[in-house]
């Protein structure tokens, strides 16, 4: 008997060879193998069983030994087909070594720690950026000492779109410009007052001073939420209670110096003022610089920083604290 890879193998060598595997099964006593059936056009009809290696049951009035013998004799392929040889491949041994080196990754040094290092922090600081409505763009820092850190563009009201793109690790601003030959390219602008740190609070008479100054110009937020809003004193209830109940001289003392003009060019002379009505024009103007108070600190408090607004606000309450100044010399 042979075992099942040779009967499988016997039966795949016979089928190549056009024999045909029936639904009959061996009638060898423990042989239940399929019967292969010679091939279509070939007489006599001979029927072969692979597990008994040539010992055919033959169904046709021939013996089994003349069925075999004529088997052999009239397909010489068949004969041959008995004869095993040896596969022309050699079986390939498995080894328990690897036919390659193992990959082992590379030693770590200052520069690879410093860079991970710069990737984190970079990525951590984009984020905050982008959740304040700044912008990552496609590129990126030229700075030697960046690496491949992406630039982003701070937000503007209005929807434009600001020329500006920064780095958040160097804190280097750029601009598009064209070349003599047309390519665009980065150029490195000042960063000016845009990148200065946080300043300590102010007392609110030297905040409304500097305002009127720096009116129109582009103010950047800095990295630290509620930035623009740390330049301006905070105004408690109070204090905005006490005004608005007890106006008290404002602290003008930081303000630049308001000529005293003489009472006979300041006051006309056709109507001549009187208590009552510099009483009331006082008691407006303290409202009035209450609810610019308020709105300024309502603009500070936004997300979204808008310094033009502020920069009005703070000019408007200059001209009324100038105003409360002269009517308070008046009193």
């Amino acid at each position: 008997m042979s075992t099942v890879v040779d009967v499988s193998s016997k039966l795949g060598e016979y089928m190549l060879k056009g024999w045909v595997l029936t639904d009959k099964s061996c009638p060898t006593p423990g042989c239940r193998v399929p019967l292969m059936r010679s091939p279509n056009g070939q007489t006599p009809v001979i029927w072969f069983c692979a597990n008994c290696e040539g010992n055919s049951a033959s169904h046709h009035p021939t013996g089994s030994a003349a069925s075999a013998d004529s088997v052999r004799n009239t397909s010489p392929s068949l004969g041959s087909s008995t004869h095993y040889s040896r596969p022309s491949t050699p079986p390939t041994e498995v080894s328990s070594t690897l036919s390659s080196p193992t990959f082992a990754l590379p030693a770590e040094t200052a520069e690879t720690v410093r860079r991970r290092q710069q990737s984190d922090f970079a990525s951590a600081e984009i984020g905050k950026r982008m959740l304040k409505g700044w912008a990552m763009l496609a590129d990126e820092c030229p700075n030697s000492t960046c690496y491949g850190v992406p630039l982003v563009r701070p937000p503007r009201a209005g929807g434009e779109k600001d020329p500006r793109k920064e780095c958040v690790v160097c804190g280097n601003a750029y601009v598009d410009e064209r070349d003599s030959n047309g390519f665009e390219r980065l150029r490195t602008i000042e960063l000016g007052v845009r990148q200065q740190p946080l300043r300590p609070p102010v007392p609110l008479t030297a905040a409304l001073g500097s305002s009127s100054q720096d009116k129109g110009k582009a103010v950047a937020r800095d990295e630290t939420p509620m930035a623009a809003s740390s330049s301006l004193p905070p105004l408690s209830s109070t204090s905005l209670s006490k005004l608005h109940k007890a106006p008290q001289p404002l602290n003008l003392s930081q303000l630049n110096a308001v000529p005293k003009a003489p009472l006979i060019t300041t006051v006309p002379h056709q109507s001549p003022i009187t208590q009552a009505s510099l009483d009331a024009s006082v008691h407006a103007l303290e409202s009035t610089l209450l609810s610019l108070s308020q709105r300024l600190l309502l603009h500070s408090g936004q997300t979204i920083v808008d310094p033009s607004s502020i920069g009005q606000t703070a000019d408007a309450m200059s001209k009324v604290a100038q105003a409360l100044l002269l009517l308070k010399q008046l009193q």
